[in-house]
């Protein structure tokens, strides 16, 4: 174990030090959220924008909008697949202000967390404006927004796990080939129309509504690996050799001033609150929603058909070679690894990358219990969503939710929890509730709940928001 923090700072040197020069970090609503994440057959007028527009029409409202005024519309979540706050906290957080010395038993556990690798991540969602005006049934509604996310996955590599349990074993060929890593900074501005749909004869549902947004999305940042192709050789003399042959694409707006190798800017970053874009996209949502009487909602959407050009500032950074040390602890060596590896940017004109498209399908019924029974209203919803890229943000990996949101009495806030299971992340405990005053509604929850009671969970997560309804 003798080199092994210096060999893990050599990990992130070769594998992924060109992030470190620049930088960067979609959560959903807060009812969504405490539903775990569950809202397609039951998002109701603005909330329904990037989920299925169909939902725009499904409000008693003429007009609801959000402002940052009372009460932003804002959420965050961050965490490990594979490190839960407890462990954190143990093997990371000493004991008495001094570091835990690690036993045998404990170095085989912490191995085991990284055995199959594992993702980082963390995602922002700001909503700066939103609107929906709901006009006559034969006319329709029609919705606005202004959303920004901030999104960045990074994925350990498997053979870190190695490193943790044999430290610099002699003989012996660490690959971290399965490193990889992305995040953006999007602005999206969404346009939708929704409307009920009479002209289709039929007697099954009550309701059938179609809705259609289209978005022009703006990236102000963006970096993602191209390739990683690092390995780490231990020799009989102790001596630690270090291949690599890594690139990664990226791209920034103006304002971020960023210092390629090629760039002779050395003005400082002037950031905006409109920042002038790194790439342009287009982006189209649709969805259909149906109703059986006032109990049954159904809805299916796809979303987020489309994608990105950068085009500004766009480059590929690139280091390869190989570096012999015989002691990393040393700061000589030290940093001519760092120059070793510091890599090279050229120009790449321009580059695409998809937006987080997905197939939503939701259903919900509505339980109201009458005033001699179980007080108040119970909605019970469920999703599946299923991703068609690994984008930040999105997976290919099927994910399933269900959500109840109750109503006791009118004086008494919306109570709300819900179950997450599979996709990107695993399973999460949504919990929250939602207060209704007058032409205001505030709404706050977590998907983390398990590692608010517990730190049992591998997430934290909160969103909160107001909503103006007229």
């Amino acid at each position: 174990m003798k080199n092994l923090k210096a060999i893990v700072i050599l990990v992130i040197v070769t594998s992924a030090t060109l992030f470190a020069q620049y930088g960067s970090s979609g959560a959903s609503d807060a009812r969504r959220m405490s539903l775990g994440n569950t809202s397609n057959a039951i998002s109701r007028g603005i909330y329904s924008i990037g989920i299925n527009p169909a939902n725009l029409l499904n409000t008693d409202q003429t007009v609801n909008f959000t402002t940052v005024i009372p009460i932003p519309n804002i959420s965050v979540t961050g965490g490990t697949s594979f490190m839960t706050l407890n462990d954190f906290n143990y093997y990371f957080g000493g004991v008495n202000g001094q570091s835990r010395v690690l036993t045998d038993n404990d170095v085989q556990n912490l191995s085991s967390l990284f055995s199959g690798g594992g993702l980082v991540l963390g995602n922002a969602n700001v909503t700066l404006f939103s609107i929906g005006v709901k006009l006559a049934p034969s006319i329709g509604t029609f919705g606005f927004s202004m959303n920004d996310v901030v999104s960045t996955n990074v994925t350990i590599p498997q053979a870190l796990s190695q490193l943790i349990v044999d430290g610099n074993t002699t003989n012996s060929t660490f690959n971290f080939n399965d490193m990889s890593a992305s995040a953006w900074w999007l602005r999206d501005y969404s346009f939708t129309y929704a409307r009920e749909i009479t002209e289709i004869p039929q007697n099954i549902f009550s309701r059938i509504a179609a809705g259609i947004t289209f978005k022009m999305v703006q990236g102000f940042a963006y970096v993602g690996t191209q390739q990683v192709n690092t390995s780490l050789s231990t020799g009989a003399q102790n001596q630690l050799t270090v291949t690599a042959n890594n690139s990664f694409l990226s791209a920034f707006s103006d304002n971020f001033h960023v210092k390629y190798s090629y760039s002779t800017d050395t003005t400082k970053a002037n950031m905006t609150p409109f920042p002038t874009p790194a790439g342009t996209g287009l982006g189209i949502d649709f969805g259909l929603s149906a109703s059986i009487g006032s109990k049954w909602n159904f809805g299916v959407s796809i979303t987020d058909i489309g994608n990105i050009n950068w085009d500004k500032n766009a480059a590929i950074t690139s280091s390869s070679g190989q570096f012999t040390a015989t002691d990393l602890l040393q700061q000589s060596q030290m940093d001519s690894l760092k120059n070793k590896f510091k890599g090279t940017s050229d120009s790449t004109g321009s580059f695409s990358t998809s937006l987080p498209t997905a197939l939503r399908l939701g259903a919900a019924y509505k339980f109201d219990f009458g005033a001699n029974s179980w007080p108040g209203t119970l909605l019970v919803a469920m999703d599946i969503n299923q991703g068609f890229n690994d984008v930040p943000g999105n997976s290919t990996k099927t994910r399933v939710s269900i959500g109840a949101e109750w109503k006791p009495m009118n004086w008494i806030p919306y109570l709300r929890t819900g179950f997450s299971f599979g996709g990107l992340t695993g399973f999460h405990w949504g919990l929250g509730l939602g207060i209704e005053a007058g032409v205001l509604e505030f709404n706050l929850s977590t998907l983390d709940m398990q590692s608010l009671v517990s730190n049992s969970g591998k997430y934290l997560s909160v969103a909160l928001n107001s909503r103006w309804r007229f």
